[in-house]
């Protein structure tokens, strides 16, 4: 055998080994994405696990892709080849025969099979990271609710033990700048976050009518028990969403929402100034209080920072006139707190 009929048989038994290998491509790109469909489908409680399958998915059928184009390239090399050597006998099928309709045409076209499986490819990868996408976004809502529930967890279970320090400091003593500012005619005012009903009591003893809001069952039980006071009403609701069908727009003079900034996730808190100036009568004002101070996650807190509130509210549509800040009353040495009032811009 002459070398050059040598190189063309070995060039042509690597075109077939390698036609064969790319026509399973697409066979393992699809074993895999489904088995990790399908392990993902079965996990519980594992959203990383999930996510790392996922990705895994995303990664591989890119990286098949990139490996096909690879194959074909090499292939159309070993054709071009094949034919420079052995022109008679060569069989050309790169571009469709003159009698074929439209349709068949189409799909008789030379990279019609490398495009089928690159879409497919594509499609499985887009698939799969749309998948990803989902299982991030329900596992960062997961963490944000069980962070938040962590919060009202940690209420309910010490609510006796903070009732104590709470109730000890009064109206007067956390907002002495408010006294002159609720001392005239009878308002309507929403407490949110009233904890133990120490500032609603305060409120309706001096003529107001009072709707407090906390989302702690054991918090409410205290405070109904310590201020038994029918002109308080008390309700189950949190920010953002302030669900209860006794909150109707427009319907409050004022808004007190005291400690409880630090309790909203960041991604949560334009809402929460949006509801709150839902709620707002015209003319109406919004107290807010911002903990300065590190994070306790056992409380599920969120940093707080001034000049990010400051840009929240006013992208919410509020005027803001700062109050200052203030010591904490509990004797916090690494606490402190600014109070901000907030209007709706006119």
């Amino acid at each position: 055998m002459s070398l050059e009929k040598e190189a063309y048989e070995q060039n042509y038994q690597q075109f077939r080994s390698l036609n064969q290998i790319m026509w399973q491509i697409p066979v393992l790109a699809m074993t895999l994405t489904g088995g990790l469909w399908f392990g993902v489908s079965k996990i519980e409680g594992n959203p990383f696990l999930a996510s790392i399958l996922l990705c895994t998915a995303v990664v591989g059928n890119l990286a098949f892709s990139a490996v096909l184009y690879r194959f074909r390239f090499v292939m159309r090399c070993y054709l071009d080849e094949l034919k420079r050597a052995y022109p008679v006998g060569f069989v050309d099928a790169s571009s469709p025969n003159d009698g074929m309709g439209r349709i068949a045409s189409f799909f008789a076209g030379e990279q019609r099979v490398r495009q089928t499986f690159s879409i497919l490819l594509y499609w499985a990868a887009g698939a799969s990271f749309v998948l990803l996408s989902v299982e991030l976004y329900q596992w960062k809502s997961e963490s944000t609710k069980m962070n938040r529930d962590a919060g009202i967890e940690f209420y309910d279970s010490h609510a006796a033990a903070l009732a104590d320090g709470y109730e000890a400091i009064s109206f007067e003593e956390a907002y002495p700048f408010l006294v002159t500012t609720l001392s005239d005619a009878s308002l309507s005012i929403l407490d949110i976050g009233s904890g133990t009903g120490r500032d609603a009591s305060w409120l309706v003893r001096h003529g107001h009518k009072v709707v407090a809001a906390e989302p702690s069952a054991s918090m409410r039980r205290i405070a109904e028990a310590i201020h038994p006071d029918d002109a308080i009403e008390w309700i189950d609701a949190r920010l953002p969403e302030l669900e209860n069908t006794r909150l109707k727009p427009n319907s409050f003079d004022i808004i007190l929402a005291s400690a409880v900034w630090m309790h909203i996730p960041p991604e949560q808190r334009k809402a929460s100034l949006l509801r709150i100036g839902e709620l707002l009568s015209d003319g109406g004002r919004a107290f807010v209080s911002l903990r300065i101070g590190p994070q306790d996650e056992d409380r599920g807190m969120y940093e707080v920072n001034a000049s990010e509130f400051e840009h929240t509210a006013e992208q919410a549509g509020f005027e803001l006139f700062s109050h200052g800040d203030f010591d904490d009353l509990l004797g916090r040495d690494q606490i402190s707190w600014k109070m901000y009032e907030l209007s709706i811009q006119q």
